[in-house]
Parts: structure tokens; sequence; C-alpha cells
């Protein structure tokens, strides 16, 4: 049927076809093929009528980025006589389009006619998701192999699948050196017991991630032996009735020490090292709760720095600084370890004395005063000497609130001042 006839003759056979499908004819003199029939579906691909196409040569009908393919392609059928299999892409209308083309010789032996019959099925909907595919995992291998965190995927075996650059840097190891070992290399042997019972209880739950430091620390191994805190979390996906688990790891070893920095920071007074007035609020309050308990008393010391704002204007505050972390000094070398000493404020000190009398805190108070007096510290070739005057105060009294006993400290301290300074007040 196809060997020979025109258009309209085959009409109604090529209709029936359901893909795109055409008829060419050789044209001996140049080498060309004319269309000779095609189906409506196949007007898709002309991007026009068939009307207005049938009868032209390739050439004519598609651009030449089409054409000449297709023309070597009807060469190469004709040379091999088998079918030949292509892709298509024609952009039309602003949209790219693909078919896959298959072609097939057929020769009337009669007439020493060679037709070329071409079927199209487009595929454009299969491309667009191979590029997504495409597009998916180059963008995940971007991620991954970017990432800050450290990405570990092991197989059902729990052996290394996947290895990321970031991971390299954790834990010291090359991907190749750890590409099917198992994860347990990088865990402290303590760990590695229980582990696959760990791995096979998370399997079956119904959970598909959990942070693993949320229920016990966390350390990883690296190549040098070194241990190091780490925070993980495991997701798992089932693929071909295995399960995959991939870890996200995060070295908080910096993170850990910052934390540390930033506690110490909150109770401690940045230029003496003692605590802050926070940390000794937080002191007073766990003693006070001690006594209530327990009917065990403390005292208080609230001392001051003399003249201190003529220390400061005649020498300057650098000078008054030094003078600060001098009489701090002497405070931790006088006191025993239990005792608590912070830097209430500006030129104040408190110390906390727990279970100690009214009696034994001013004895410990008069002997701060006469080692201040005979202290003295060097400024720019200075002999700096300085006093303090102190109040002297103590908590046995369970209906009286923090804010009322360091109030009455305070007021002992002024007391001290108004009397002349160099002077202890209780």
């Amino acid at each position: 049927m196809f060997f020979q006839g025109n258009h309209d003759d085959m009409t109604d056979s090529i209709e029936a076809i359901g893909a795109g499908f055409a008829v060419y004819e050789l044209v001996p003199e140049d080498g060309s093929f004319e269309l000779v029939s095609c189906n409506d579906l196949y007007e898709d691909i002309l991007g026009k009528k068939k009307d207005t196409a049938i009868g032209k040569s390739l050439h004519a009908i598609f651009p030449r980025y089409i054409s000449q393919p297709l023309v070597e392609t009807f060469h190469r059928c004709k040379a091999k006589q088998v079918a030949l299999e292509s892709e298509v892409i024609i952009e039309y209308k602003g949209r790219e389009r693909h078919w896959r083309s298959i072609i097939s010789p057929i020769l009337d032996s009669n007439q020493g006619k060679l037709r070329i019959i071409q079927t199209c099925v487009e595929i454009t909907e299969k491309k667009i998701l191979e590029r997504k595919l495409t597009k998916s995992m180059k963008r995940f291998e971007a991620v991954v192999q970017s990432a800050y965190d450290g990405i570990i995927t092991v197989d059902g075996n729990q052996n290394i699948k996947l290895f990321n650059q970031a991971a390299e840097q954790i834990f010291g190891f090359t991907q190749d050196e750890l590409l099917g070992e198992p994860l347990t290399r990088l865990m402290p042997q303590r760990y590695r017991k229980n582990h696959g019972a760990y791995v096979e209880g998370f399997k079956e739950s119904v959970v598909d991630s959990r942070s693993m430091q949320t229920r016990a620390p966390v350390h990883g191994l690296r190549k040098d032996g070194s241990e190091f805190p780490i925070e993980v979390t495991i997701s798992k996906i089932n693929i071909d009735n295995s399960t995959e688990l991939t870890a996200v790891i995060r070295d908080i070893s910096e993170k850990n020490r910052l934390m540390e920095e930033l506690l110490l920071a909150s109770q401690e007074d940045f230029l003496t090292g003692l605590y802050n007035r926070r940390k000794l609020t937080e002191l007073i309050n766990l003693e006070i709760k001690r006594y209530k308990r327990f009917g065990r008393p403390f005292s208080f010391i609230l001392a001051d720095i003399d003249y201190f704002k003529a220390i400061n204007d005649q020498y300057g505050h650098d000078c008054g600084d030094e003078v600060i972390k001098a009489f701090a000094q002497l405070m931790r070398s006088s006191l025993r370890d239990t005792d608590a000493i912070g830097r209430w404020g500006g030129e104040e000190f408190l110390i906390l004395l727990p279970e100690a009398e009214l009696d034994h805190a001013c004895q410990v108070a008069e002997k701060l005063r006469q080692n201040s007096e005979q202290l003295s510290t060097r400024y720019e070739d200075e002999e700096i000497k300085f006093t303090i005057s102190a109040g002297v105060a103590e908590y046995s009294d369970a209906n009286v609130d923090r804010a009322a006993i360091v109030k009455k400290v305070d007021q002992l301290m002024y007391h001290a001042k108004k009397e002349g300074r160099n002077r202890i007040v209780s």
C-alpha cells in the first residue's frame, strides 16, 4: 500500500495509525526526500497543516537543523536497508518537543522507487521527567558535596555508600578509604557493641528521622584516633525492599567550647575573673534555701575600695582597673575555697561565707582590711596604696528575703564610709 500511490490513496489507512506517520520518497536526481503523505498527528511535527507540506522536500518543510539530520538518517536507512531509530527535537511556539522517530525503508522493485516511512511517538513528557530527575540528582549531589555538615549513607548491612566532603574533613578519612566499610569505624570502641541493635530498632520504628543526641551525648572517632562530640540526625528510606540510613553529622567541638565560654561569661566578671552580680544573686538564693532547710546561718561581707574615684581621677581608669584586680587577687588568696567572691558593681565586692556566723565573718573582714592597708600595687612607676570599708551581716532569719539582707549589708558598708572609712561595721 505504501509502495505506491499518492496522499489521497493513503489517507484512510494512515489516519488510523495512532502516532505521527509520514511517507517520504527519494528523488534520485538530487538525493532529496519529498513528503508523499502524512496523517493529522504528524502535523504536530510539521508545525503546519499537512496540505502545505505534501509534495515538498525535507529541506523545504523543516529548518535545516531538523532536515539535515533527517536526510542523513534517511540515506543511512536506504543504504543499510534496515529500520533506524533517532530522536527529533523541534521547537514550536517557544516550546521544545521531543519525538522518537522510527524510520523504515520500503522498496518498490517493480518501479524502482524507494520510500521511507517515518513513525513518530512524542516523548516530550518523558524527556521533561528525565531532565528533572537529572537536575534533581545534580542538585542533590551539589548540596551533599557542598554541605557544611557531614552526610553519610549506609546500606542495609550498615556499610558506607556515601561519604561527602564535609564528612572527610570532620573524620579525616577520604571517601575512597571508607566506601564499603562498616559505619562502626567512625565510632569509639565502647559504642560499637550495641550499635547494631540500635539501628535495627530504628528500622522497625514508625519514626522516619531521629536526633541521636537527644538520648545521650554522641561522639565520633577521627582517623587519628581522637574522639570528638557530634550532633547526629538519622533518617531512613526503603529502596528495593532494603532500608538505607542517612546520617547528617555536625562536629560540635567548637559549639561546646563557645557554650562553655558563654556560660562562664554569664557568671564571671570580665575584669577580675570573679563571680558577677548575676551569679552571686543565684548563690545567695541557694544559701537562703539551704538555711530554710537545714537552719545553718551564713554571712555577707560587702567591701568597697576607699577613695576609688580619686584614684581614677589622679592616675586614670587603667590604674583603677589595676587596683581592682589587685584587691580581687588579695581576696582569692585570703578566703576559703567554699567562700563565694564576686564583683557586685564598680569598686564594690560581695563575699558570701557559707555556714559562717557573724563573729567569724567580722574576723575575715578585718583581716581583709588589714591586708588591703598593707598592700601596694605599682602603676607606671607609681606606688598605689588603698584601703577598704566593709559592712558585715549574718543571715539567720528565714523571714528576711534576699533583697532585705543585701540592703542591710549595703547600709552597714556606707555606715563604715561615714565613720571615716578604712573600717568594718556589723
